[in-house]
């Protein structure tokens, strides 16, 4: 996570979908504890345009209108600050760790340490790294691996992405219900295929898994890791709620 892409169109979708779902007063997990794990880095070294989808507002109109007023009066300001998302209180209970990403292995290790006991008693943990969890793509099998720590090197962004394991961490923890992993769709293969495979590859370590896809400029979707069962049946229907009142943006797979 950087600055610049603070309200962008990816900020609007990931606050839209985390107040339907567990803000509002008719969702089963209103009132839990929310513990946003931002992967905070400069940057370093990028040249790209990331974080300049900021002209959606008119196109989503009336979706959220607390949430869009709040994210265009950043903008107004010129306060691109990832803080200024905490003190607009998007989220009623939810807590923002921004500590940054180190770039060494070892330091790495403590960062995520420090992750863990800061989320350690929230019921909800969403993770949010720039491009998602770390693949390797075999294009020709339409598949792909997913990578650990221990293939940690600096020379493919570690800042940007989340880890297998890492994630395995997090989902352990001993208060959880549901972990969110966001997740980037690269140029692998179709986004369609993309999503089943990584759905159905974190159903055989999870089980009990939903994904539900934000469709403006570039596709991204979010991956809930449920506890139980009922946990996912619960949030399933919410989310069949939600991508029915907002099907022009949402797509949600099971």
């Amino acid at each position: 996570m950087q600055d610049r892409y603070v309200a962008d169109v990816g900020d609007f979708g990931k606050f839209q979908l985390f107040r339907y779902l567990f803000d509002h007063e008719k969702s089963p997990m209103s009132g839990k504890t929310l513990s946003q794990i931002w992967f905070m880095h400069e940057g370093e070294g990028e040249m790209n345009n990331d974080g300049k989808h900021i002209d959606y507002f008119e196109r989503m109109m009336g979706s959220d209108e607390y949430l869009e007023e709040s994210l265009m009066g950043i903008l107004m300001r010129n306060k691109r600050e990832v803080v200024e998302l905490e003190k607009l209180k998007l989220l009623k209970h939810a807590r923002f760790f921004y500590d940054k990403v180190p770039k060494a292995l070892e330091d790495r290790y403590l960062w995520l340490n420090r992750a863990l006991t800061f989320s350690s008693r929230s019921q909800i943990v969403a993770v949010a790294p720039d491009n998602g969890m770390a693949l390797k793509c075999k294009r020709a099998e339409h598949a792909f691996e997913f990578l650990t720590l221990s293939h940690y090197t600096q020379k493919v962004y570690p800042h940007k992405y989340i880890f297998a394991d890492e994630i395995s961490y997090f989902y352990r923890l001993p208060y959880l219900e549901v972990c969110i992993v966001y997740q980037h769709l690269g140029r692998c293969f179709p986004h369609y295929e993309q999503i089943n495979v990584l759905l159905n590859s974190l159903k055989k370590e999870y089980h009990h898994v939903l994904a539900i896809k934000h469709k403006p400029y570039s596709p991204r979707v979010f991956f809930l890791l449920c506890k139980s069962e009922i946990i996912k049946e619960s949030l399933e229907f919410r989310l069949k709620e939600f991508e029915q009142e907002f099907a022009e943006f949402w797509e949600l797979f099971l």
